[in-house]
């Protein structure tokens, strides 16, 4: 069951975060020496209390945060902003992601309902689920590339 993280989720969240990092198609951004626990700690602290979401399944194969923050280009425009969206590697071929991504989506319209926030911007990686972004009302904006 995917349901919105409490404190009590904390240290999972944490470890998940640690997770994701290794993954990161960043080489940099493996580099275990530079990860900030109590960064994270903050971070997700805040997501749960108001600044944005994350949420978990009940067995911690996976999670995915979501920050509302001001558009870069019109500050007064608040937008949902995906943060992280990451499953577990021996449950990436069943339906936690997918099952993330709808709970995602519902809060983040939650948000918008709420008029907290008006746009949603949310990533693919070549590994993520096959979803229709486009069928579920969302459109291509860009794509991204890092050089290191």
């Amino acid at each position: 069951m995917i349901r919105e993280a409490n404190k009590f989720d904390i240290d999972a969240c944490v470890e998940m975060m640690r997770q994701y990092a290794a993954e990161s198609p960043i080489i940099k951004l493996r580099d275990k020496k530079l990860h900030d626990e109590q960064h994270i700690r903050q971070l997700i602290s805040s997501l749960i209390i108001g600044r944005g979401f994350v949420l978990v399944d009940n067995e911690y194969r996976g999670m995915a945060a979501g920050i509302v923050v001001p558009n870069v280009w019109c500050p007064e425009v608040n937008e949902v902003r995906e943060l992280a969206w990451w499953v577990a590697p021996k449950h990436r071929n069943t339906t936690i992601g997918g099952k993330l991504f709808l709970a995602y989506n519902k809060k983040a319209q939650e948000l918008i309902d709420q008029e907290r926030a008006e746009i949603v911007i949310i990533s693919l990686m070549p590994q993520s689920p096959k979803i229709d972004l486009e069928s579920r009302g969302f459109k291509k904006i860009d794509s991204t590339y890092c050089k290191e």
